[in-house]
């Protein structure tokens, strides 16, 4: 009855790790940040139009997000839908803003909006290592925000850092997911931390 245990147990784990050899395979990552990380809405941002311009991707390897390094050798590879990341963050930040009460608009005209928010990535990368018994994943994003008022041509400069890291004992994409979006969210939340409204012109608190 030992014996038997012990070859179901083997069966299990070889079957197990088996699935921890890479196929070179492309993950697609949601990225879709929430309203409820850091940083409180802000009353008088509801009165400003704010139109959230082209976020380019400006890091220096621009082919994908990162790897999945696998146990038994071999790698998968983490994206976004489309494979453009500046689409992605916009449309992230975009959510974020209105999900904390901004009226905001996309497209980065800048028709009758009070402030033009406009942005360049400089890191956005995750990865996942693979080890006996449970997975690394750790995330990085990097963002230089810059926002331009119309009432009197004022530039606003911000560079937004997250990054952060979690340890899976199953690994799922889900578990990537949240972590990119997690990171993103605190990020784009000292955006609202340290600004503020006046005279529906955006300024920094601490200037």
């Amino acid at each position: 009855m030992k014996d038997l245990r012990r070859l179901l147990m083997c069966g299990i784990s070889l079957i197990a790790l088996a699935g921890c050899a890479g196929t070179g395979e492309v993950i697609p990552l949601q990225v879709h940040p929430l309203g409820n990380g850091s940083g409180p809405a802000s009353k008088p941002a509801a009165t400003v139009r704010v139109a959230v311009g082209p976020i380019e991707d400006g890091r220096p390897h621009k082919t994908g997000l990162g790897v999945r390094t696998h146990l038994w050798g071999g790698v998968s590879y983490f994206d976004v839908p489309g494979g453009n990341p500046g689409d992605v963050v916009g449309k992230a930040l975009s959510d974020y803003l209105t999900a904390k009460g901004w009226q905001v608009t996309t497209g980065g005209s800048g028709d009758a909006a009070d402030v033009v928010l406009t942005g360049k990535i400089l890191d956005l990368g995750v990865h996942a290592k693979s080890r006996v018994g449970y997975t690394e994943i750790t995330a990085n994003t990097k963002l230089a925000v810059q926002a331009k008022n119309a009432a009197d041509g004022s530039m606003v400069r911000m560079t937004l850092n997250g990054s952060g890291a979690d340890d899976e004992f199953w690994f799922d994409t889900e578990d990537v997911e949240a972590l990119v979006n997690d990171v993103l969210t605190d990020s784009f939340g000292k955006l609202i931390q340290d600004t503020t409204i006046e005279n529906r012109m955006l300024r920094l608190k601490n200037p």
